[in-house]
């Protein structure tokens, strides 16, 4: 109760007056923008202090760190999925189901983290060798870092899993806590392993393997410890699995096909070499600015719309929608404003050459341009992921980002806008994919009846 008299106290003070949809939603999306603020500032403090080991270092960490964004994308089909499940189980008071849902979640995510880190045991140098790189003491580093941290990945696995089944629940504050814990571990181990134990990227990967194991200890001690039903049974049920992947695999293709686009698209990067991938790597944590915000609000769309719908109360859909819609454009002018008015101050935080600064002011004030339109993308995709529709947000993600290779081609290689034409590509896709997922939506409102079961939900 304390946080909705904050919000509602400071908002009438300011003469706003909110809504209780808008109030709820602010209500879980606070821990969970608090979450990835410490995410984002644990992803920030990393690349200061790598970029500190020169620009080689931060094209080195960034080409590794595709694959590892790569295994979290396929790990998206355990969490998203088990995420929808859950909510609507608990929206529909189905104790029995949401923990079924959970147990199988977890022992996927074990069997799914497993398999992965054997493929980048085997395939760690074809994988670095992918982005032809031009130097081979980056290769070295980029292989290096990348064979660490795949030792962490069963950890980060189980954290998103733990992270997503509390969310369901609507305990969005004990993940936060949790992810705080791991995070000021990992703030404080960077400095020191980096340069005092002089083990440079290595000792960026270590550091976050060691808060990874803290946070997954951390939720394990939690669970143990409240006397509340969040999983039931032993071993993972088939037909949960069956229902979870249903769900979780559109967006989980989504996110993969995603970070295989951003692999091709740094491969072209290249062509400008390390100095335009280091500018990349470090725009994209920027810019989290932006998603940072509307991830959380995108979330806390999933697990509302996802119990009105378990509770079949249609009726609270729409108006939750309207609700995270308005605040979502809100961040995302905020953030457009900020990439078009300081770029160059913000870039020159994480990096200190002249003309990487340059090319990173550039970077932003395209991307600024595109921001609220990011922000509608991704707070209609979570009003689709709570409905269970996971196919539908994914295919608009998937049809225009796709857009993205042959026009940064085209613009990159054949105009005279060179780099920046990879820039404004994506400033393209990201504004039709917006523009494409809110139409798409509007018609679905039209169909929200009591009445209304969507076919992928009814399985």
């Amino acid at each position: 109760m304390k946080v909705n008299f904050s919000i509602e106290k400071i908002c009438k003070s300011l003469g706003i007056s909110l809504s209780a949809e808008m109030v709820t939603l602010l209500q879980l999306a606070f821990p969970i923008v608090g979450t990835t603020m410490l995410q984002m500032a644990y992803n920030l403090t990393d690349m200061i202090w790598v970029g500190r080991l020169g620009s080689d270092a931060v094209a080195a960490v960034g080409s590794a760190g595709f694959y590892l964004h790569l295994g979290w994308a396929l790990s998206s089909v355990l969490v998203v999925g088990a995420n929808i499940k859950i909510s609507q189980s608990v929206g529909a008071k189905k104790r029995y189901s949401w923990g079924r849902y959970a147990t199988t979640a977890v022992w996927g995510s074990v069997a799914l983290a497993c398999v992965y880190v054997l493929f980048l045991f085997y395939s760690a140098t074809g994988l670095i060798g992918f982005f032809r790189l031009q130097d081979a003491g980056i290769e070295s580093m980029a292989r290096s870092y990348l064979l660490i941290s795949a030792g962490g990945i069963l950890f980060s696995f189980l954290s998103l899993t733990f992270a997503a089944v509390l969310n369901a629940h609507g305990l969005t504050a004990v993940s936060f806590k949790t992810i705080f814990v791991g995070t000021v571990i990992n703030i404080v181990l960077d400095p020191l392993l980096i340069f005092w134990a002089g083990w440079g990227v290595q000792g960026a990967a270590i550091a976050t393997i060691i808060a990874q194991l803290v946070v997954v200890a951390y939720f394990t001690s939690y669970f143990i410890r409240v006397k509340q039903n969040f999983f039931a049974g032993l071993w993972l049920s088939l037909h949960g699995m069956k229902n979870i992947i249903l769900v979780g695999a559109p967006v989980s293709i989504q996110r993969i096909i995603f970070t295989f686009i951003s692999i091709i698209l740094a491969r072209i990067i290249a062509e400008w070499g390390p100095q335009a991938i280091a500018v990349q790597k470090i725009g994209v944590q920027i810019e989290a600015i932006t998603y940072m915000f509307t991830a959380g609000l995108m979330q806390a769309m999933r697990i509302m719309v996802g119990q009105n719908y378990g509770a079949r109360d249609f009726a609270s859909i729409s108006r939750v929608y309207k609700s995270g819609l308005k605040l979502s454009v809100g961040i995302g002018v905020i953030s457009s404003l900020l990439f078009l008015t300081i770029p160059e101050l913000l870039f020159s935080i994480f990096l200190h050459e002249p003309e990487s600064v340059a090319m990173g002011k550039q970077y932003l004030m395209i991307l600024g341009l595109s921001q609220v339109f990011m922000c509608i993308e991704m707070i209609t995709a979570g009003a689709y992921h709570g409905l269970g529709r996971t196919r539908v947000s994914a295919s608009v993600s998937v049809i225009f980002t796709s857009l993205r290779i042959p026009l940064a081609y085209m613009l990159g290689m054949w105009t005279f806008l060179g780099l920046n034409g990879v820039w404004v590509s994506i400033t393209i896709s990201s504004i039709l994919k917006g523009l494409v997922i809110f139409y798409l939506f509007y018609r679905v409102r039209k169909k929200l009846k009591f009445d209304y079961v969507p076919k992928c939900v009814r399985c």
